[in-house]
């Protein structure tokens, strides 16, 4: 099974144990100071051990503080560094792993860390952070030129099985080669040799600083898809540069931060939807060609091995749900959760907070593996949506009997909510690897059963994850019909046909409610928001992606917009807008509230319990998973 994937690879010099790369994933676990950290080692060490061929460790900066944009960045620009690194690849060699150097400088999209300026090839205005950077002079292209090189000896030095250079996704070197972003007049732009000039003299130093037989990788953009970026036909060319200075692989990732969702991909996206860009590259190059793209299942990956697309996958937010995806698929394993694009992960990242997953409550902390349970106890779980069943299972695998109680006659919870949106099915898969979760635990569920606190007497613990409920807000007007955006949702069979839909509040479930709805064969929907931000409780990529949806199948959204009044099928909208619309269907999207009806009668019986996820506090899916995790190993 999986001949394609798990066959055995070679780049340059090195002998790899499959096809599967670890893509880089910004990890924050370092040190404040940028260091390497135990957790940061046993975050990659699992990933080898769990089969993985390479492990690319996270952008390094090669120089401090122009190169890195936030403090917990990985650090790599002097020897105080070494020791780390040294220790953090001979745990990936113990697992069977080879690991990569990926040398990094932010360029134009770092931020004014510690007051210090951007740096670019051109002094032009970077729309994404607002900052105009400084336009580096020839001599100081020179100075990081050899910065890069003595990064790379460091990286030989500590032991890394290779270098993967970051010149994609608009970061320094990949703005040097984006003519939107290089608009210099000296021998560093104009022409397309002139704008490739930086990075090939980077190759070059690097070849001076490790020798001809030291794998070198350059990860690139087959497209910047933004207008005046890279396009495909810039991306080959630039590839066959590369491999006639020698590199030894190219990594085709796609996308800079202006056109992020295509560089972050959210849950919308079609798994191995990029794969054409690295096989375009693959058709002008004899090298080793690594290819990306929220890919999830083995079968596709080693599909797009055997067609030719691809010589290596790159796997990153998957390895974040499943490290032992190579594992388990070398062992024919169908059974293990699939990352559903909720960026959760890169929401955390930006705000520098070390990485977790939503949907896998270990990554991250792979250190905190709770201990089987000293004594086994009776528990009882009230709920069975993403907090529960997590507790359930966890309490279940530490040896604890649990009994897992939800009154309706299925298990979700308000993930079944969450999945009913276009294009969001990787959530309603994922209630399906929670099913299959119980089906190979000791877990006892039963269906269509309120937990009461007579229940709750015959159980040593009791863990609450009875959700929450939808908010509502009174609303005036006869000949109009009312629903929340739950009822929406729930009900498939209601028909929005020729429907006039004025939809209340435009946070996330709002937005996704309203999309659902015009798709449905609305006549028009519209959203209003009190608030200035359309969907300001979403992470920004998947915010932009959403946005763009709304537009373009025509629903039509007003921040700072309230609802005065309705009469006669009109609604009389105030604040930036003061208009009437047409409308027949009011639908309610104005928050939810945590169901603690449960906890107030066991405690006013003094019945002491836990209680997590929406029924402690209203938060997403990772919030509720963690929390289930860390209730049940606790007890």
């Amino acid at each position: 099974m999986y001949a394609h994937l798990l066959q055995p690879g070679k780049i340059g010099s090195l002998y790899v144990r499959n096809r599967v790369i670890m893509a880089p994933l910004g990890s924050r676990l370092t040190t404040e100071n940028g260091a390497v950290t135990d957790d940061m080692i046993e975050f990659y060490s699992q990933r080898a051990r769990g089969g993985a061929g390479v492990i690319v460790i996270e952008a390094m900066g090669i120089e401090y503080p122009q190169a890195v944009g936030k403090p917990n960045h990985v650090r790599f620009h002097d020897e105080r560094y070494v020791p780390g690194h040294a220790k953090l690849v001979e745990k990936i060699h113990e697992c069977g792993g080879k690991a990569f150097a990926m040398l990094w400088h932010a360029g134009i999209n770092k931020g004014c860390l510690e007051g210090v300026q951007p740096v670019g090839p051109s002094a032009i205005l970077n729309p994404n952070t607002g900052i105009v950077p400084h336009e580096l002079t020839v001599d100081e292209i020179h100075e990081l030129v050899n910065k890069f090189g003595q990064a790379a000896a460091r990286a030989k030095l500590c032991g890394y099985d290779g270098v993967n250079v970051h010149a994609a996704h608009g970061y320094l070197l990949s703005s040097f080669v984006s003519a939107a972003t290089n608009q210099r007049t000296d021998e560093y732009g104009g022409s397309f040799e002139n704008r490739i000039r930086f990075p090939l003299e980077v190759l070059a130093a690097i070849r001076r600083n490790t020798g001809k037989d030291y794998p070198v990788v350059f990860r690139i953009n087959g497209s910047d898809f933004i207008d005046g970026g890279i396009t495909p036909e810039e991306a080959a060319a630039f590839a066959e540069a590369l491999e006639k200075g020698g590199v030894n692989a190219i990594d085709v990732s796609a996308g800079v931060y202006g056109s992020i969702d295509t560089m972050i991909e959210p849950i919308q996206y079609e798994e191995g939807w990029k794969l054409y860009l690295a096989e375009n590259i693959r058709k002008h190059v004899s090298i080793p060609v690594f290819g990306v793209g929220v890919i999830h299942d083995p079968a596709k990956a080693d599909k797009a091995i055997a067609d030719g697309q691809v010589d290596f996958v790159c796997v990153g937010r998957e390895l974040l749900c499943e490290p032992q995806w190579v594992n388990k698929a070398a062992a024919g394993e169908t059974h293990f959760v699939k990352c559903i694009g909720c960026n959760s992960c890169f929401e955390r990242i930006g705000k520098n907070l070390p990485i977790r997953c939503a949907v896998n409550a270990l990554a991250g902390r792979e250190l905190h593996t709770p201990r089987p349970a000293e004594k086994p106890l009776n528990i009882a779980v009230a709920g069975a949506g993403p907090a529960g069943i997590t507790a359930a299972v966890t309490a279940a695998g530490r040896g604890h009997h649990v009994t897992l109680f939800e009154k309706e006659n299925h298990i979700g919870g308000q993930l079944v909510l969450a999945g009913a949106p276009p294009r969001k099915d990787k959530i309603l898969e994922y209630i399906g690897y929670l099913q299959e979760e119980l089906n190979r635990s000791e877990v006892e569920v039963k269906l269509c059963h309120e937990f009461t606190v007579e229940d709750a007497r015959s159980f040593d613990r009791v863990i609450v994850a009875a959700g929450a409920h939808c908010r509502t807000i009174p609303l005036k007007g006869s000949g109009f019909e009312y629903m929340t955006a739950w009822d929406a949702l729930q009900n498939r069979s209601f028909s929005w046909d020729s429907r006039n839909v004025l939809l209340i509040g435009a946070g996330s479930v709002g937005c996704e409610t309203a999309l659902y709805i015009r798709e449905h064969g609305a006549a028009s929907v519209t959203v209003v928001e009190m608030r200035e931000k359309i969907a300001a409780d979403m992470d920004n990529i998947s915010r932009m992606k959403l946005l763009h949806e709304l537009a373009e199948c025509g629903v039509r959204t007003l921040p700072s917009t309230v609802l005065d009044h309705m009469e006669n099928g009109m609604a009389y909208l105030s604040g930036n807008v003061g208009e009437k619309i047409p409308c027949d269907t009011v639908v309610e999207a104005v928050g939810a509230a945590p169901d603690r009806e449960l906890c107030d009668a066991l405690y006013q019986n003094g019945i002491p319990f836990i209680n997590i996820g929406d029924a402690a506090c209203i938060g997403k899916i990772g919030e509720a998973v963690r929390g289930g995790f860390d209730a049940a190993a606790t007890i």
